[in-house]
């Protein structure tokens, strides 16, 4: 009895198992195949679509870029008609101050900015910050007689000391840079005790002699040993206790007698000429404006030098080191706008009665 039992038992079991096998070995998905087809074609067409997103995407992201190269470029060409239009418009202005009468009454139908502008130059003052708007961009104009400025072909030795130190050049190395400037421009290859000629490891290792000759540009004092960038056009010293560096360049000019147009120097200017302290360039700064004591009007300016000397505490002795009207070369800055975009043209003018022309003249700087 118990051996038939366990047969049956055994065989029982071994048709389950056989039919747990089947059912195990059964598709889990009962889905019919169509769906499956579908399913897959729409997962293939999600694909597609992103791909396609992502190039069309990268098309737009290019075209833009392309178009804002486009852009900028075309306000570029515009920006840098507007300055050579403000260049040719500096030359006018100089032209023009040739002919204007500041003491008569302006005559009618006159521009009023373009007159006054006139004036002031006739007068040997500066113009600045002069604007004229257009419908798609404007130019600016800064006019600076280059006698406002100290000639650095003309600096005494012993007026070195004044320039450096409005730049703010530690007094230390005032010898050394003083006597390599005037072995650089000298003729002779005696180099003094603090200087450098031809034969100086510095000038070797440069691999170009000293000049032996005044300087065409003030950027040509980097050539100098001992000069830097800093020292020239301003910036920070190694010393972070010590003042920024104020720059040379704004303080000296290669063109001109050497005289100081005291109608259009800045304070910094001011204060490189002997015997003028803080408060004689502040006298000459607050009498230059006119009687009316308004900047920005007809009677801006000193007549002369006879005026200059009597309304200021002038000294005598620097009478010959000082003007009031030369303006024989006139520095122009001018900035053509368009749509954000700037270009800047740099030049000098020489004022010749017989005919205006550039002497100077760099453009090119986009901004």
């Amino acid at each position: 009895m118990m051996a038939r039992w366990k047969t049956a038992f055994f065989q029982g079991l071994e048709k389950y198992a056989a039919c747990f096998s089947k059912a195990w070995k059964k598709p889990r998905s009962h889905f019919p195949s169509s769906v499956k087809t579908r399913g897959s074609a729409l997962i293939v067409v999600l694909w597609i679509l992103l791909i396609l997103a992502l190039l069309v995407s990268s098309m737009a992201f290019d075209m833009n870029i392309e178009a804002g190269i486009t852009a900028f470029g075309r306000n570029r060409v515009q920006a840098q008609q507007f300055a050579r239009a403000g260049a040719e418009f500096a030359r006018y202005l100089v032209w023009k101050s040739q002919k204007v009468h500041p003491e008569l009454p302006m005559p009618n139908g006159e521009d009023e900015q373009v007159f006054l502008a006139a004036a002031w130059l006739q007068r040997g003052l500066a113009v600045t910050n002069y604007v004229r708007e257009f419908e798609h961009g404007r130019f600016t104009l800064d006019m600076i007689p280059e006698q406002a400025f100290r000639n650095v072909n003309q600096l005494r030795e012993t007026e070195w000391p004044l320039v450096l130190a409005e730049a703010n050049i530690p007094e230390e190395l005032w010898p050394e840079l003083t006597d390599c400037f005037l072995d650089w421009t000298d003729a002779n290859d005696d180099a003094r005790v603090n200087g450098a000629e031809s034969d100086d490891p510095s000038y070797l290792e440069r691999g170009y002699p000293t000049k032996g000759a005044a300087l065409d540009t003030v950027e040509e004092l980097l050539m100098i040993k001992g000069f830097t960038k800093a020292m020239v056009f301003g910036g920070p010293t190694a010393n972070e206790k010590a003042p920024p560096l104020t720059g040379l360049a704004q303080l000296l000019t290669v063109w001109g007698d050497g005289k100081v147009n005291v109608n259009a120097a800045s304070r910094a200017v001011l204060l490189t000429l002997p015997t003028v302290d803080e408060a004689v360039a502040d006298d000459i700064i607050t009498q230059r404006v006119g009687p009316d004591g308004v900047a920005g009007t007809l009677d801006d300016g000193f007549v002369n030098l006879n005026d200059a000397f009597a309304k200021t505490r002038l000294m005598p002795a620097i009478q010959n080191m000082v003007t009031t009207s030369e303006h024989r070369f006139m520095r122009v800055v001018v900035r053509g706008e368009c749509a954000g975009v700037q270009s800047i043209i740099r030049c000098v003018l020489w004022n010749d009665p017989r005919k205006i022309r550039p002497v100077f003249w760099r453009e090119g700087e986009t901004r």
